[in-house]
């Protein structure tokens, strides 16, 4: 999931602390942890890759806490989450 001008970058916020758990599993995907949550920042060529990854997080059975699409121009987690927890 490298970025380039077409694809679509997202943040996703999972509940619990999984860095080490998805550190290697999700390929390209920045991953983050904090007390009590972790954000997944990727890039998607289409939304069949987003599916997919969300396939992936599902395999790990891990809460979604939420799901936002960004611009192109965004890639900082703990500036992104902001008092979100």
């Amino acid at each position: 999931m490298s970025g380039t001008a077409d694809q679509r970058r997202y943040r996703i916020i999972l509940r619990g602390e999984c860095q080490q758990m998805l550190a290697g599993a999700l390929d390209g995907a920045a991953v983050e942890s904090g007390p009590g949550w972790t954000c997944i920042m990727a890039s998607v060529r289409d939304e069949s890759e987003l599916y997919g990854l969300l396939d992936r997080i599902q395999e790990f059975a891990l809460h979604i806490v939420s799901l936002n699409e960004l611009g192109s121009d965004v890639f900082r987690p703990r500036a992104a989450l902001g008092n979100a927890f």
